[in-house]
């Protein structure tokens, strides 16, 4: 009776254990079980001390007028006229041009906000996004149908028509890639979805300023691309903990 009773207890005992077992991978938090971050093929996280680069973009060439358009149609919310810049300056610099590192291959995570471009005024605002390769979303905040048009190389092209209040779309872009949308509907409309193949790579605000931040050291091809005006790549050096100056001159 005794020794049966101790292989009671040493069964019960057993049970406990198990069961404690359970309940601790259940309860265990679910940060130890995430996925690593997805990396863009060809670049790979890597952290570690860096270094920025920063400079400025001017424009050296004829005066740029903006381009009037007459609006026909869905005047309610488009206006009766529109004025087109294919180059924008703004404090004496170009906006709205991309620069980036075109050869880096490691260094700090996508850190992007989630891209989203809305359908405002007639107009794809912002006109230049940049975003890390995944879900684009699109918003019709007019009040006309507009007609969503991709046009890309490496992803999926995509047409779809968005009537006034329809929900936003999801739109997959998963390469990286230089994408144009469109608007068939209302033909001057047109914007610029940059998908990034690395996180170095950014929009000029005024002035035509810029910097990249977190860059590792190495030497590297900066490159600048403006949609009329083209793309011109210098050389540049960067060390870690320091700023490497780079500016760029652009024209026609």
């Amino acid at each position: 009776m005794i020794r049966n009773s101790r292989i009671w207890r040493g069964i019960g005992c057993a049970a406990v254990l198990m069961a404690t077992i359970i309940a601790v991978m259940w309860l265990a938090p679910a940060s130890s079980k995430a996925a690593p971050p997805q990396n863009v093929a060809g670049y790979t996280v890597q952290a570690g001390a860096g270094g920025t680069v920063s400079g400025k973009i001017t424009y050296d060439g004829k005066a740029v007028k903006p381009k009037k358009v007459t609006v026909t149609q869905d005047q309610g919310a488009c206006g009766n006229m529109k004025e087109m810049e294919s180059v924008e300056i703004k404090d004496g610099g170009v906006v709205n041009a991309v620069v980036w590192i075109d050869d880096i291959t490691k260094g700090k995570a996508f850190s992007y906000p989630a891209p989203s471009i809305d359908q405002k005024g007639c107009m794809f605002m912002p006109h230049v996004l940049v975003m890390a390769p995944g879900e684009l979303k699109v918003i019709n905040s007019d009040q006309a149908a507009h007609n969503v048009h991709i046009f890309s190389k490496a992803n999926r092209a995509f047409n779809q028509v968005m009537p006034p209040g329809s929900d936003p779309l999801s739109i997959s872009l998963f390469r990286p890639d230089t994408v144009i949308v469109r608007c068939d509907v209302h033909t001057w409309m047109q914007g610029y979805v940059i998908v990034a193949k690395n996180p170095y790579y950014v929009v000029s605000g005024s002035g035509g300023s810029f910097s990249l931040a977190d860059v590792p050291p190495g030497t590297y091809h900066l490159s600048v691309w403006q949609e009329t005006l083209g793309t011109k790549t210098q050389e540049i050096t960067v060390e870690a903990g320091k700023t490497a100056s780079a500016n760029f001159t652009l024209g026609k």
